[in-house]
């Protein structure tokens, strides 16, 4: 494995961009859209209408793609960041859940 390489195949270069793309996909997808609505009022009417969540799980799927290539390219330290950040998205979703349904 070259130097370069080996640069890319840490924690941190998997994790922060998989915890960034969700919420870059969820802006693009708000600004797309529901551009003229505020941004709090948009958050508002999402959970109030239990789509917050849905939506949530639909902005992580770009972090498959990243996980894919860094696996693929065998930086596997990357690629556990990205899965890293991941379970974190997942983790809020399930207290989300948790909370919604009281």
């Amino acid at each position: 494995m070259n130097n370069s390489a080996s640069n890319i195949n840490h924690l941190k270069y998997g994790f922060w961009p998989g915890l960034i793309f969700p919420l870059i996909m969820f802006l693009i997808m708000y600004l797309v859209r529901y551009h003229e609505v505020g941004i709090l009022e948009y958050l508002s009417n999402l959970w109030r209408f239990q789509i917050l969540i849905k939506l949530m799980t639909l902005c992580v799927l770009p972090n498959l793609l990243l996980f894919l290539v860094f696996f693929k390219k065998k930086y596997d330290m990357a690629a556990r960041g990205v899965l890293m950040a991941t379970f974190i998205y997942a983790f809020f979703v399930i207290i989300s859940v948790a909370i919604q349904s009281l």
